[in-house]
């Protein structure tokens, strides 16, 4: 088989394979939306933060218990060398139903309430910044998925007009009109684009591997995913993406909230080192007495109450509370910091990807200028070139600036896409998903 057979052969076999991987919206086609909810439901990530969300609600609840009384039921049945016959008599058994409550405990127990609450605050900004960086990886990868897509289409655009400037030379030459070095660098460019086709149908498979992963489904698992609309959209004023960030990020709600339970666990250990009252009380029923007694069964024989009141002066415990303030001190410093160090990366992350969506932006008009421009100089060398006025190296030339262009006007489209999903996700908002 000759060379140019070779080519031709391995030319029209990419062709026809790499249409597999080329989108067509079928019914199974997911959407962005839909791969996110799949993502979300899969993630491990997401699971751990929801379960941390789960603990601080039973521990809020378990802080408000405190305040609540206490009711338990007691009781027991008793054989031994005297009574060893199974009878009803209250010496063989008791049985009482006692209430206790402390209604006060120097504020400590309303303190906790309010530490649980903020660390319920803490636990679902937590996974609302797990859903959040979920959410734009999946999106990031989805727009890989789409721009290989596109890359692959413009490469196999490529192949096919090389195949058609191949043809062209070898009809030149065979006219004796054309050297044969048209046809061996018409030959040339087309094995390149074959080499181009085949790397782009290998970086389509691994974005498709990247997005499966992200979604937490098995790499072999088949997909298909649809196309989306570019919109290019007014952008916002920074001071006003700065202003949104800072109110609706959840990292800072979550920072805000470690600060406030640095802040009670502060309140808490100084209060240890103060004087302390209490009060405290429980109401007690021998309900043995009650039904098994046939001497008195009066009310107020078989039941007793206590109420009492404490105070608690600290004086020397070798200075663990003191040390225990102390250390709450240097913990609310550190939040304090945390919180600054928070604001701080989030200025600069608004910052950065407002920068990158304003040049995103500008690289989509420049790459369509250039399509446009790559797109006139192309059909006006291969004329040339038709009618024996210019080389066939000025055709592939043009040929190859067209592709450039249309692969640099793609990379610019997604670019822009991603970029816009990261402001928004910078700002605290969730990317445009689709409708």
């Amino acid at each position: 088989m000759s060379g140019n057979s070779v080519i031709r052969a391995l030319a029209t076999l990419i062709v026809f394979l790499i249409p597999t991987y080329i989108l067509a919206e079928r019914p199974d086609s997911l959407d962005l939306r839909e791969c996110v909810e799949i993502a979300l439901g899969n993630s491990p990530d997401v699971a751990v933060a929801e379960g941390r969300v789960i603990k601080a609600r039973i521990s809020l609840k378990d802080a408000k218990a405190a305040l609540l009384p206490k009711v338990d039921l007691s009781g027991g049945y008793r054989l031994n060398n005297l009574q060893s016959t199974l009878r009803w008599d209250e010496r063989n058994y008791d049985l009482s139903i006692s209430a206790s409550a402390t209604p006060y405990d120097g504020a400590k127990s309303l303190l906790r309430i309010s530490q649980a609450r903020q660390l319920l605050k803490s636990a679902e900004a937590g996974y609302a910044t797990a859903k959040a960086a979920l959410v734009l990886d999946v999106v990031r990868k989805y727009y890989e998925v789409l721009k290989s897509l596109e890359l692959l289409e413009v490469t196999k655009e490529a192949l096919i007009q090389k195949r058609k400037h191949l043809e062209l030379a070898e009809a030149k030459f065979h006219q004796g009109i054309a050297p044969r070095s048209d046809v061996l660098k018409a030959e040339g460019e087309v094995a390149a684009a074959t080499l181009d086709s085949l790397q782009a149908e290998g970086e389509l498979k691994i974005a498709y591997a990247r997005l499966k992963d992200a979604m937490g489904m098995e790499l072999e698992a088949p997909i298909r995913i649809k196309p989306v609309r570019f919109v290019e959209e007014e952008l916002s004023s920074f001071e006003e993406c700065l202003r949104e960030a800072l109110r609706n990020r959840a990292e800072i709600a979550q920072a805000r909230a470690g600060l406030e339970v640095q802040r009670y666990n502060l309140k808490l250990a100084k209060l240890e080192t103060w004087p302390a009252i209490s009060l405290s009380g429980s109401y007690n029923i021998y309900a043995d007495r009650l039904l098994g007694s046939p001497v008195d069964r009066s009310w107020r024989r078989n039941t007793d109450w206590v109420f009492g009141i404490g105070l608690r002066f600290p004086i020397f415990d070798g200075g663990v509370r003191r040390r225990a303030v102390r250390e709450a001190e240097v913990s609310l410093k550190e939040s304090e910091l945390d919180y600054l160090n928070m604001e701080r990366a989030i200025r600069l992350e608004v910052r950065t990807a407002y920068l990158n969506l304003k040049t995103a932006s500008e690289r989509v008009k420049l790459s369509e200028k250039q399509v446009e421009s790559a797109r006139e100089s192309y059909e006006a060398a291969l004329g040339r070139y038709e009618v024996g006025v210019a080389p066939i190296t000025e055709v592939i030339d043009a040929q190859v600036a067209l592709s450039d262009g249309k692969m640099n006007h793609t990379r610019a489209v997604y670019d822009y896409l991603y970029a816009k999903a990261v402001l928004d996700k910078s700002i605290g908002g969730t990317p445009y998903l689709g409708r």
